[in-house]
């Protein structure tokens, strides 16, 4: 039986070296244990650091039935669906609370889980179930579309010496002698992941039967994805030109992206107007082979476009400066998913409402979306609008800007239900004075009256 397994924490206190991290996971816990909903969560770390295993011990602690999906699945919106749909807002066959898992969210990919993300939104804002998510960077591309509707709790890489406080404790368990030294060697190694810690140690223990220095030495140093803003530190902070390829080589970035996250904090690192002015000069010119790689499909060209980028960014500057730059995620991106996202919500609305007002969704757009602003100012007015239009929770929210759980917008949302009632009753009883009249004109052979048809007048006229 493999160590990872049968040495895994069952409570949130047998996790070790997250201790803030852990504290919160555990306060997020107790109060959906009192039935006060939460934010999902994304527990975002390197790898082995104990994200995963604090879900299950998180499960096992509380008595909760744990659904998951891992990286290993496939993940196309029809499986998400398929899969945590139903589990996100159900109980568990025993009555008991279901967490939902979604391991390495950050590893959700275009063409193999196509799809995928745009579920995955979809069941955290309908969830009524606890979910935890995880992701080593939460900036790679999946994580950073849901990072906005999670609470997102960092942890970090395991203290060598206390990993190695930890292993010496298994050792003992198992009856294993070891040279204090020699497992701290062995837990400075493995670069603070616990997992891989532990299958090394049951690798060396099985084969030679102790741990000693020897047999540390057949450990190597642990190859560990370079992070974005390590990569960025080194590149503002660093005082001679370096060699790309050693800088890159285990970031976990496309090329395009590295280079938006260089471009984005320049002017937030450098002070001097010259140094931002030569600094951009290079990144353009790193765009110049970008683009002979798009038309050429020649990425021989990304040696020199990296090379341009770096060491172009590293000699604009006149002096290293030795303050804290905050990097930031490339705005640029943020804002084209927020207008995107605009975009999307004023196409919903525009098809709802074009054919009661009869104008084009490009008029809509432009002369009627900031009158509708203005009018929903006045609830009971949006109430009626809502009510023709049948706008939900997403249509009311976009149009006041305001969160679909809001006061306000559930007021005008019940205020819509209520006249659509009153509506239907009115159309009703039109619809019985019709026959009536329709059987009396056949009685005296006359024509029928045509049908009229329901607009958004009747909706807005005063109730009887």
């Amino acid at each position: 039986m493999l160590w990872t397994e049968k040495y895994r924490p069952r409570k949130l206190d047998e996790i070790i070296g997250n201790d803030e991290a852990v504290s919160e996971v555990r306060k997020w816990a107790l109060l959906w244990q009192s039935n006060k909903p939460q934010k999902p969560l994304l527990l975002v770390g390197p790898p082995g650091t104990g994200k995963t295993a604090t879900a299950y011990a998180l499960a096992e602690e509380f008595g909760w039935e744990i659904v998951e999906m891992n990286a290993s699945d496939e993940r196309t919106a029809h499986r998400v669906l398929r899969m945590l749909g139903g589990a996100s807002s159900a109980a568990s066959f025993f009555g008991t609370r279901k967490l939902i898992l979604i391991d390495e969210v950050d590893g959700i990919h275009g063409k193999e889980d196509r799809g995928g993300v745009s579920a995955v939104l979809q069941v955290l804002r309908s969830a009524t179930n606890p979910i935890i998510l995880t992701a080593n960077d939460e900036w790679a591309g999946p994580a950073a579309k849901v990072r906005g509707l999670c609470k997102v709790i960092k942890y970090k890489r395991v203290n060598y010496r206390t990993l190695a406080n930890y292993l010496a404790r298994i050792l003992e368990k198992e009856g294993i002698k070891y040279d204090p030294k020699a497992l701290l060697e062995l837990a400075r190694r493995e670069g603070g992941d616990v997992r891989s810690a532990l299958l090394d140690l049951q690798a060396i223990a099985e084969k030679k039967g102790v741990v000693d220095e020897e047999a540390v030495k057949i450990v190597g140093y642990r190859d560990r994805e370079t992070n974005i803003f390590d990569v960025l530190r080194k590149i503002f902070k660093s005082e001679h030109v370096v060699r790309p390829f050693l800088l890159t080589a285990t970031l976990d970035v496309e090329p395009e992206m590295f280079k938006a996250w260089v471009v984005e904090n320049i002017p937030r690192e450098y002070e001097d107007p010259e140094e931002i002015a030569d600094a951009f000069h290079w990144a353009s010119r790193a765009d110049v082979f970008d683009g002979r790689i798009i038309r050429r499909q020649y990425w021989g060209f990304l040696a020199y476009s990296t090379e341009l980028l770096v060491n172009g960014t590293i000699v604009a500057k006149k002096k290293v400066y030795r303050k804290f730059t905050p990097y930031s995620y490339p705005l640029w991106i943020k804002e084209q998913s927020k207008y995107k996202n605009r975009r999307a919500a004023l196409r919903k609305l525009a098809d709802k409402l074009c054919p009661l007002l009869h104008v084009s969704r490009k008029v809509f757009v432009q002369e009627y979306f900031p009158l509708l602003q203005l009018i929903f100012r006045n609830e009971r007015w949006a109430a009626h609008i809502a009510a023709a239009a049948k706008l939900d929770a997403d249509d009311v929210s976009f149009i006041l800007g305001e969160s679909s759980g809001s006061e306000k917008v559930e007021t005008i949302l019940k205020e819509a239900e209520e006249i659509r009632k009153r509506v239907l009753r009115r159309s009703i009883r039109a619809e019985r004075k019709k026959e009536h009249k329709a059987r009396e004109s056949k009685e005296r052979g006359e024509d029928a009256e045509d049908r009229k048809q329901v607009t958004l007048f009747d909706y807005i006229r005063p109730s009887k």
